[in-house]
């Protein structure tokens, strides 16, 4: 039987279990699509209930670890040649320098009380999550654990409670240290440890993904899977111990194609493999949204799997009733949340969505965050969608940062949807905020009257638009033609080229209608010359 640092994963998957009389793995019983960014880039050792575990990190129920600091429930952890931090459930934790936590000392923690010495506390509404180091790089070996008290889990990095304040993307990690930021996603393994190194030179933790097939016959092709299994070797060799290595994530979202036994049982197969070599750091797979019967999928065929990657918008509302009324019993995260989902807003009469602008995403964000926040008990976090820009059915639908478009004038400025995280991570607005933009019209009326002009009609458009500070601002108006070519799941999507644009000082400009018929959409851009950005669009065609 494996056996891991990981205190929520001490159970082993149930045939192991009962050959030792052990309950089932953690997360287990015995018995519409949003994929992410591109991205920018149990040891040897066995373990007895009631004895000791020897060799790499081992656990034992009730009883002692042996070397390398893993840990048992009821029972205690030793730091040893591991020097990390195990975790007891019920007993205690070991960590590097001797110092022990039971899991109440956890739970005060997060109620606020730590006595952690560290630089800045960083504060959510009137709790303290955990404390963190707001400048430099990380520090310590960055061995993670799982604490359960009864039905709460608390995530340790190096013994210390890390509530995961993570985002999607790679973009301006000095801005997202600075205001409590802790932690970033990637979707694929390539370029790994570069973006591990980088990141840690920025006090930030990394949840590696490697990228899984959502084609169900993948898990039927013994060349593909191969593949894959010499991906991870190579990806264990060279990166399991690296210190910004917070958790592996096994696919995104590969239930939208791939939900069958076949895909499930290699994701554990790969998560199998992780704790062998890895005991340091858990194992999870993300999914798209949280339906209960794909997560009881996970628990049936996947149960090595120890923390579920939740990717939930609109629905995230929905992400702690669902994992509660599935056959998984461990600790979740929200692997993205966002804005309304384009799937999830209203349409044109022509089906074009209706995007929101940017202050009603700045409520969004702020409300999805609390939302999952309010479930810490189980849920250990999340990772904010997207810190950077993509084109996905807009330019702006999940960035939070504006491209850099010098012909525009645009240079990656940051949009509300910024502030409105640095609000959350360090419970202070910036002090300077984007421009609030809270409608477009055209020709008077909003994208909900379904806009139809002729071509070469005369057009008035007029946004909405405050600034937080009086700073004077620019409006930068972009027409689009809609998208022809769209993604799926996320997936790469070409920039539609531009028809015509303009730079104005008020907010309203005049422009003519294409001269043929078809589906376009008017952007303006509200700048404040201070590197910050409001944001609206609206679809209309041409008849």
């Amino acid at each position: 039987m494996r056996s891991t640092k990981l205190a929520a994963s001490h159970w082993a998957f149930p045939l192991l279990a009962a050959m030792s009389g052990m309950g089932p793995h953690l997360g287990c019983t015995a018995e519409p699509e949003r994929a992410g960014q591109t991205p920018a880039s149990g040891g040897a050792a066995g373990s007895a209930a009631g004895g000791t575990s020897g060799g790499s990190a081992g656990a034992g129920v009730g009883g002692t670890s042996g070397s390398g600091a893993g840990a048992g429930p009821g029972g205690t952890s030793g730091g040893g040649a591991g020097g990390g931090a195990g975790a007891g459930l019920g007993g205690t934790s070991g960590r590097a320098g001797g110092d022990v936590m039971d899991a109440s000392g956890v739970d005060a923690m997060r109620d606020g009380s730590s006595t952690v010495d560290s630089p800045t506390t960083i504060v959510d509404g009137s709790t303290i999550v955990d404390a963190v180091d707001s400048g430099g790089p990380l520090v310590g070996p960055g061995y993670v654990t799982i604490v359960r008290s009864g039905t709460t889990f608390t995530l340790l990095r190096d013994g210390v409670p890390y509530y995961i304040r993570g985002f999607g993307g790679q973009t301006r990690l000095e801005l997202a240290q600075q205001y409590g930021g802790n932690s970033t996603r990637t979707y694929s393994s390539a370029n790994a440890g570069r973006i591990l190194d980088t990141v840690r030179s920025r006090g930030i933790t990394l949840l590696l993904g490697i990228d899984l097939s959502k084609a169900a016959g993948d898990y039927s092709n013994e060349t593909y899977k191969t593949m894959k299994r010499t991906e991870l070797t190579n990806l264990l060799t060279s990166v399991k111990n690296h210190p910004a290595l917070l958790m592996w994530a096994l696919g995104n979202e590969i239930n939208s194609g791939a939900d069958v036994q076949a895909a499930w049982t290699f994701v554990n197969e790969l998560a199998g493999m992780i704790h062998q070599q890895d005991p340091n750091h858990p194992v999870a797979t993300v999914l798209a949204g949280s339906a209960a019967t794909v997560i009881n999928n996970v628990a049936l065929w996947a149960p090595q799997i120890d923390v579920l990657g939740i990717n939930a918008y609109a629905a995230v509302t929905n992400v702690d009733a669902d994992v509660k009324s599935s056959r998984f019993t461990g600790p979740y995260m929200v692997t993205e949340f966002g804005p309304t989902g384009h799937w999830e807003v209203g349409h044109t009469a022509w089906m074009r969505p209706l995007e929101q602008t940017s202050a009603e995403k700045s409520q969004v964000y702020q409300g999805r965050y609390d939302y999952i926040f309010s479930h810490r008990d189980r849920a250990l976090g999340s990772y904010v969608f997207l810190w950077g820009q993509k084109q996905e059915r807009t330019p702006t639908w999940y960035s939070m940062f504006l491209e850099r478009l010098t012909d525009l004038g645009l240079n990656q400025e940051t949009c509300p949807t910024v502030d409105a995280m640095i609000y959350k991570w360090s419970g202070a607005w910036p002090v300077n905020r984007a421009p609030t933009v809270t409608a477009l019209t055209l020709n008077g009326l909003a994208a909900t009257a379904n806009v139809t002009l002729t071509a070469g009609q005369a057009m008035q458009a007029v946004v909405t638009a405050t600034e937080p500070e009086s700073d004077p601002m620019v409006f930068i108006w972009e027409l689009l033609p809609e998208p022809t070519v769209v993604g799926t799941g996320g997936s790469a999507e070409p920039r539609p080229a531009r028809i015509d644009q303009a730079t104005t000082t008020s907010p309203t400009t005049a422009m003519t209608a294409p001269a043929t018929a078809g589906q376009y959409r008017l952007f303006v851009y509200v700048l404040d010359g201070q590197g910050h950005a409001g944001t609206a669009n609206l679809p209309f065609r041409v008849q």
